[in-house]
C-alpha cells in the first residue's frame, strides 16, 4: 500500500534531507554549511564542491603548483567551472580534468608511496563573490587522509588543514567549511539512508549547467523510473535498475508560467531499490517552491527476504510451483486480512485485500 509522506527542505531549499524509504526522514541538516566534501573511501581520491550553494572551481590555467604565492587572476570569470558529476558520486569537481590512472585530476599517483600528489591549483569562488585560492597537496593512502591548503587570492590567511577520512568511513563524506575553518560530520551513516533531497548543478540536454532541485540516490541504491503508467503499476523488474546518481533526479516537475507554481506529472513512477534490496514505489504528487516542501507517497513492492518468508501452519497452496491458478486453502478455518503472491523474482503477480474465499 502507498503511504503519503512529505519533506521541507525550507525556502531556498535551505537543508538537505536524507530519506530512508523504509523509515522515513532520517535527517535534516543546513545544506550551505559546507564548501568542499572528501570521499572517505580509502580506495577513492573524490573532492565534491558545493556547487549546490554557488560555489565555482576553476583549475588555475597559468602554471602548475610552483606559481602558488604568485596566482595571476586576469580573466577569472573566463575559466571553465568545473562542477560535480551530477551522475557519479565518484567524479567530483576536482576530477573532471582526470584523464585515468594514474592522473587523478587534482593529483598524480605514485606507483611507489601510493599517494596521490597535487599538482594543480585551483580557485574556489563562493557565491558572495569571494574566492580562495587551492591547493591539495596530497592523499596519503595508507593513512586514507587528505592535506590541503588554501588562502586569500593574495595569499593572505593561508590555512593548512589534515582530513583524516578513516575517522568518518561509516560516512560517504566528510565536509569541510572554508568560512569558518570547521570540520564537519553532517551526514547520517550511509546504512541508513536511500534518497537525498537537495539542490545540485546538472547538466541540461544542450550541455549547460543549471542549478536544481531534485533527489540524489544514495551509493549502491539503485532506481528506475517509468513514464505514463497508472497509480496501480507495480511492475518494477520490467527494466533494468539505473545504479547512477540520479535516476530519480529533477523533471518529475515542471514550472507553469501561468499559474506559476510548478506541475508535477503524476502518471510518472519510480522504483527504489533499498540498502537492503527491498523495492519501493515513490511517486511525487506536490512541489512547493515556497517553503521548499515535496510531498509524495511510497509502498513497498518487493520485499528481499521473500525467499526466506517460511509457510504458515494454517495454509496449504496447491500447485506450488505453479504457472496458472492456485488454491489457498485454510487449514484452521483463518481467513486472512490480505494475500499478496509473488513470484521467484519478487514480483507481485497477485494482491487482493478483500479475502471472501479462499479458492
Amino acid at each position: 500500500q502507498m503511504v503519503a509522506d512529505s519533506v521541507e527542505m525550507g525556502a531556498s531549499y535551505a537543508n538537505d534531507i536524507y530519506y530512508s524509504m523504509e523509515n522515513g526522514e532520517v535527517h535534516s541538516v543546513d545544506r550551505n554549511n559546507w564548501d568542499v566534501a572528501f570521499f572517505t573511501s580509502p580506495w577513492s581520491s573524490e573532492i565534491l564542491v558545493n556547487d549546490g550553494a554557488g560555489a565555482e572551481l576553476r583549475t588555475y590555467p597559468n602554471a602548475d603548483t610552483s606559481s602558488w604565492d604568485a596566482i595571476d587572476t586576469t580573466g577569472l570569470h573566463t575559466w571553465p567551472v568545473l562542477y560535480n558529476d551530477p551522475d557519479n558520486w565518484q567524479n567530483g569537481a576536482f576530477s573532471r580534468f582526470s584523464t585515468g590512472h594514474p592522473d587523478y585530476g587534482w593529483g598524480v599517483y605514485n606507483t611507489i608511496t601510493h599517494d596521490v600528489v597535487g599538482d594543480s591549483l585551483y580557485i574556489l569562488t563562493f557565491a558572495d563573490g569571494t574566492a580562495k585560492k587551492v591547493w591539495i597537496l596530497k592523499k596519503i593512502s595508507t593513512q586514507n587522509t587528505y592535506i590541503f591548503k588554501y588562502a586569500n587570492l593574495d595569499g593572505s590567511n593561508e590555512v593548512m588543514e589534515t582530513i583524516a577520512c578513516g575517522d568518518y568511513t561509516a560516512k560517504n563524506f566528510v565536509y569541510y567549511s572554508m568560512h569558518t575553518g570547521e570540520l564537519l560530520d553532517r551526514e547520517p551513516a550511509s546504512d541508513t539512508w536511500d534518497i537525498l533531497f537537495t539542490k545540485y548543478v546538472a547538466i541540461l540536454e544542450n550541455g549547460s549547467p543549471y542549478p536544481v532541485t531534485g533527489v540524489l540516490n544514495n551509493v549502491d541504491v539503485p532506481a528506475n523510473k517509468f513514464n505514463e503508467v497508472g497509480s496501480d503499476f507495480d511492475d518494477w523488474s520490467s527494466m533494468p535498475m539505473d545504479s547512477t546518481k540520479s535516476p530519480i533526479g529533477y523533471d518529475w516537475k515542471y514550472f507553469d508560467m501561468g499559474t506559476f507554481s510548478y506541475v508535477v506529472d503524476d502518471s510518472t513512477a519510480f522504483f527504489v531499490s533499498n540498502k537492503s534490496k527491498d523495492v519501493y514505489k515513490l511517486t511525487f504528487s506536490v512541489f512547493d517552491y515556497m517553503v521548499g516542501k515535496v510531498v509524495f507517497a511510497t509502498g513497498l513492492v518487493s520485499p528481499a527476504n521473500i525467499g526466506d518468508v517460511k509457510p504458515l501452519d494454517q495454509f496449504h497452496i496447491y500447485p506450488n510451483p505453479a504457472s496458472g491458478s492456485v488454491t489457498l486453502e485454510a487449514i484452521q478455518g483463518v481467513v486472512p486480512e490480505a494475500v499478496t503472491i509473488t513470484d521467484l523474482s519478487g514480483k507481485i503477480v497477485f494482491r487482493s485485500e478483500q479475502v471472501n474465499s479462499l479458492t
